[in-house]
């Protein structure tokens, strides 16, 4: 489809989502956010956290589309990041220090700690209390034991008592972590400062505080300013710079013009195009944000311009975008995959249908759970005739549906396979459930 001339304002408020996409999946949680520029990002400040703690084990992450400021660690040691934390951390060390304060739940063994003391009373339900026992580091709902957890008596003041001090350690895990990186910022006391405004907004007193597992705000921000005497500093700016870009993203994504506001340029005016797509005027999104393009060097606003291409149904020419940023990021899976699932078949010969087939298997590999490879490897299959990854791929579209006994009876008749990389999908699929 060609770029029409008339892409003034006044179109219906549109819904479109950075690559960034909250794909559409048929097994993994609907509200994570895939973004290739931030997991990098993330990637990077965790092995700086691990690195300096001597920790070797990997540790994995998922951000989460929540406007909450939060972060926790799961029953799995999986780390969850939600998009409000990262809009409300003015620089890259406040975010720095949460995940420096998670990456300590699972050095210091937290969360197993917690569902001991849970497992004792014999009397819990697991799958009711997980997100209580997942120790959130920052939270605009913070667990308060009311309802029927209180009236259950699982949770004791013992268990609101031990929670408070593994959360302080994590706190001094994380302060400690700052000092090892010679790095501190007046951001971490600002972004619990904001919290606990945000929670007095709400009603959340200093007293619902006492049955919070969470300590109180004076103690952590009164930890910080003794932390601060530390005057071996050392800001990273091209983290910064790259952080800023990241955070006025998820900015432009949000509805949150507070913060839009306090953000410096170039980065107000990349989100304040973001929102202008996100309103429905493509013309003046696109002239702002070619604009940015021209004077600054990140070829992930590259990718951004192809995504609000891709929303208006520019796919052509978002495809032209989503490969000059796989250029730079030959890794950038998910700018593969807006490609992958926008090839036009319906022309091509089977032996190129094959060649597509074989070439992006690994897309498939990566992403067994994306609903949108899926039902583009369905069509592929469909093409070519391939009876056993028909009938393979009608059964993944369908595994929420499927109970488990069904599943292990289906799943063991798909293993006696002779194609090796459809056994090979078999036997990932079956070792994630």
């Amino acid at each position: 489809m060609k770029m029409k001339k008339k892409l003034d304002g006044g179109l219906k408020k549109i819904s479109i989502y950075l690559l960034f996409f909250i794909f559409s999946s048929n097994i993994s949680y609907s509200s994570q956010i895939l973004d290739y520029e931030t997991e990098e990002f993330i990637k990077e400040i965790i092995e700086d956290i691990t690195e300096v703690n001597k920790i070797n084990k990997k540790i994995n992450f998922k951000l989460n589309n929540s406007n909450e400021i939060n972060a926790f660690v799961d029953i799995n040691n999986v780390i969850h990041i939600n998009s409000g934390l990262i809009i409300h951390c003015s620089d890259y060390v406040a975010l720095l220090s949460v995940l420096a304060h998670e990456v300590g739940h699972i050095d210091l063994n937290h969360i197993a700690l917690r569902k001991k003391i849970l497992e004792n009373t014999k009397k819990y339900n697991t799958l009711g209390l997980l997100s209580v026992i997942a120790g959130s580091a920052l939270t605009q709902n913070p667990q308060i034991l009311q309802g029927s957890i209180l009236t259950s008596g699982v949770l004791s003041n013992q268990y609101i008592v031990f929670s408070k001090d593994q959360e302080m350690e994590a706190d001094l895990y994380a302060l400690k972590t700052l000092n090892l990186l010679k790095t501190n910022s007046k951001s971490i006391q600002t972004l619990l400062e904001t919290i606990e405004q945000k929670l007095l907004n709400r009603g959340f007193s200093k007293d619902r505080q006492r049955v919070s597992t969470h300590p109180y705000f004076e103690d952590r921000i009164l930890l910080i300013k003794n932390f601060e005497k530390n005057k071996e500093k050392n800001f990273d700016e091209s983290y910064n710079q790259r952080f800023n870009y990241i955070r006025a993203k998820f900015v432009g994504y949000s509805d949150n013009e507070e913060v839009l506001s306090e953000l410096n340029e170039p980065f107000k005016a990349y989100a304040e195009s973001i929102k202008l797509a996100r309103s429905g005027n493509l013309k003046m999104s696109l002239e702002n944000l070619n604009e940015i393009i021209k004077k600054n060097n990140n070829n992930f606003l590259l990718e951004t311009k192809a995504d609000i291409l891709f929303s208006y149904g520019y796919t052509k020419e978002a495809k032209k975008f989503y490969k000059k940023n796989l250029e730079k990021y030959p890794l950038n899976y998910y700018s593969q995959i807006r490609i992958f699932e926008n090839i036009e078949i319906k022309n091509l010969s089977n032996s190129d249908i094959e060649i597509i087939f074989q070439s992006n298997k690994d897309l498939l590999y990566k992403f067994y759970n994306n609903k949108n490879v899926l039902l583009k490897y369905f069509e592929l299959a469909r093409k070519l005739n391939k009876k056993e990854w028909i009938k393979f791929f009608n059964f993944l579209l369908t595994i929420n549906d499927i109970e488990k006994e069904v599943f292990d009876i289906e799943i063991k008749n798909f293993k006696s396979t002779k194609d090796s990389d459809l056994l090979k999908l078999v036997n990932i699929i079956q070792n994630v459930n």
